[in-house]
């Protein structure tokens, strides 16, 4: 018969670094779903330029808003004049309607 040779060493070996591979192997896969530093700068940095935009899109939403609230209280204080003078121009042209109406019965009388 020929010799045997002890592999028992061998076998331990390739147990360890058959365990070693699915060590590295889980560790990989976890490592992959996790954000590398550099890409999470990125997308901090994408998301603040963002919420800048948005903020500076808002701020000229407010002066928008200011500006039409100036304007409609300057329209409703140009309305209220124009209510007035209507109010006056009504008056007046009663008062002479008064008059014509006094002058031709005068007129009828002589």
């Amino acid at each position: 018969m020929g010799s045997k040779t002890d592999i028992s060493a061998l076998q331990g070996l390739i147990k360890t670094f058959f365990e070693n591979i699915e060590t590295y192997n889980s560790v990989k896969a976890s490592l992959d779903g996790k954000m590398t530093q550099e890409s999470y700068e990125g997308l901090l940095s994408t998301t603040q330029q963002n919420l800048r935009t948005i903020e500076m899109q808002e701020q000229e939403q407010m002066n928008s808003v200011e500006d039409l609230e100036a304007q409609i209280t300057q329209l409703r204080n140009k309305e209220a004049k124009l209510k007035e003078q209507l109010e006056h121009l009504c008056a007046q042209r009663e008062e002479k309607t008064l008059v014509l109406n006094q002058s031709q019965e005068s007129l009828k009388k002589t």
